[in-house]
């Protein structure tokens, strides 16, 4: 419990540190696409540039004149800039093109958070994907829908509420995905049998409390800043390139679905019954199951967890 905490810990004050440092910078220098929209939609005015220090730089053999703003306008940037994101969130309602979004980032994030993690306590470093294409894992994604949509409006609740109500969101969902994989496609991707905190095979205690912690750290700190970061699309161009984002997710889940079905009808005996079918056992075999999703068993029963 100790190694997951201090992990996601160190995982969120890397990323805010990155962040905060990248604000300073473009405070600091007058740069970066938020002070440029400030400007442009008079929130500042040409008086942010009062007292600040010019030098003369060469990039890409062109020259070019930085400012350095004084240390008075650049609290006056940062009181703008907060009291803009005060007022885009308090009336804030996340749209299907941010839960998109945030369903890519968790997915990407929670895979690579999960590697680094069985990599840390176990010394195992594997594939853990959860789709076919891409290094997406699709539990991590709808997690963290899951708690945008139930704790946006409860994030000014106590932390006590929404840890309970995000370690049962964690519990709920890691339940369904695992009887759904055994059930369905006979396949198991873990199990916290042998662990001693278990309550069924797919939900234990200490990781009820994990999805609790990172509730409560996505709904206090993540998520207010990525839902102004995303903002809703200015252009057709991104409105386009997040729709076809989509798509090609949905296109990965259902194929993914389609993969593992065939697969466990292949553990049971069932030969191929239409063209699909036979596609599926040629591209998608057996070998290429195995290799893709290293941390999964199909037709079989997984070790219990280590303690």
């Amino acid at each position: 419990m100790l190694q997951i905490f201090t992990l996601i810990l160190a995982v969120y004050l890397i990323a805010r540190g990155i962040i905060w440092l990248a604000q300073r910078y473009h405070d600091a220098r007058g740069c970066g696409s938020s002070f440029k929209n400030l400007l442009r939609e008079g929130k500042l005015d040409a008086s942010v540039y009062a007292d600040a220090v010019w030098s003369e730089v060469e990039r890409f053999g062109k020259r070019r004149l930085r400012s350095k703003i004084a240390k008075r306008q650049r609290k006056l940037i940062r009181k703008v800039k907060n009291e803009l994101r005060a007022s885009y969130l308090s009336a804030c309602t996340p749209s299907l093109y941010q839960y998109i979004i945030i369903f890519l980032i968790s997915s990407v994030l929670g895979l690579l958070l999960e590697t680094v993690y069985t990599l840390v306590v176990f010394g195992v470093l594997e594939s853990r994907v959860g789709l076919i294409w891409g290094p997406f894992s699709p539990l991590y994604g709808c997690g963290a829908v899951l708690l945008t949509a139930l704790l946006w409006e409860a994030r000014d609740w106590p932390a006590w509420k929404i840890f309970c109500i995000s370690a049962a969101i964690g519990g709920v969902l890691e339940q369904f995905a695992g009887w759904s994989m055994e059930h369905l496609a006979h396949a198991q991707s873990w199990t916290y049998l042998g662990l001693p905190d278990h309550i069924s095979q797919w939900v234990a205690w200490r990781f009820l409390a994990m999805w609790g912690i990172v509730g409560l750290v996505w709904c206090r700190a993540i998520l207010p800043e990525l839902l102004y970061r995303i903002g809703e699309p200015t252009t057709t161009r991104q409105a386009a390139v997040v729709t076809l984002l989509a798509a090609f997710i949905a296109l990965d889940a259902g194929m993914t679905v389609a993969c593992f079905l065939r697969a466990g009808a292949r553990a049971n005996g069932i030969p191929p019954a239409n063209p699909i079918d036979v596609y599926l056992d040629t591209r998608y075999g057996d070998s290429f199951m195995k290799d893709k999703f290293e941390n999964m068993r199909i037709g079989q029963d997984l070790p219990p967890a280590p303690r």
